[in-house]
């Protein structure tokens, strides 16, 4: 049986508003699960998780207080379990060749795709960053054979109902190793680590 078998998320425009809805959402129902705070561009987030008529009955309340701050929402009464484990900081390394991203406008629309994705096809989730030191964008990381890589992203993608939060997807069919290794370190610039390549050329350039 799964922890928290359905999940809910709102991504609003304004901090005192999600405070505030939040707040609401845990008062209205017996949820299990809360995280909550900000993310780039000013937004805020808050995700619950539970039983499905209580996080149902939460969800709808946090979407009536935000009213006209909800950015983007997600409701999934059946979340998968990498999804959930993506959403709360879970890394996966990179051990299949090919390599797909969805990348969009919007949090809750990446956790949709995600989701449709990975129950559409046998892939694994890599990682999924939501908002924070990317301008409040999102993204996932999807690893397999090319042909479930190919569908989860297409499945992913086809799933996300308001096309203006889409922003990029991409398929790799055979990621370099070296590229490997750097999304298995992190997907961060400033934290990643300076590799020198095989056969790098500065070594035959003279002083």
């Amino acid at each position: 049986m799964k922890k928290y078998p359905a999940i809910a998320l709102i991504e609003f425009s304004s901090i005192a508003t999600g405070v505030m809805a939040g707040d609401a959402m845990i008062k209205k129902a017996p949820i299990s699960m809360l995280k909550s705070g900000t993310v780039s561009r000013g937004k805020y987030l808050v995700l619950i998780g539970g039983s499905t008529g209580s996080v149902e009955e939460s969800f709808k309340e946090g979407l009536n207080f935000g009213a006209s701050a909800v950015v983007d929402k997600v409701f999934l009464p059946d979340i998968h379990p990498q999804v959930l484990e993506a959403m709360l900081g879970t890394r996966r390394k990179v051990i299949y060749e090919s390599f797909g991203i969805i990348e969009t406008t919007s949090i809750a629309a990446t956790i949709e795709a995600a989701d449709a994705g990975i129950k559409g096809a046998v892939v694994e989730i890599i990682e999924m960053r939501m908002g924070d030191a990317i301008g409040g964008k999102a993204f996932v990381m999807l690893n397999g054979k090319v042909e479930d890589v190919a569908a989860a992203v297409e499945i992913g993608m086809n799933a996300i109902t308001n096309k203006a939060l889409w922003r990029n997807k991409i398929i790799i069919p055979s990621l370099h190793r070296e590229m490997a290794k750097q999304i298995d370190i992190t997907t961060r610039f400033a934290q990643a680590e300076y590799q020198k390549l095989p056969g790098d050329e500065s070594e035959h350039v003279s002083g």
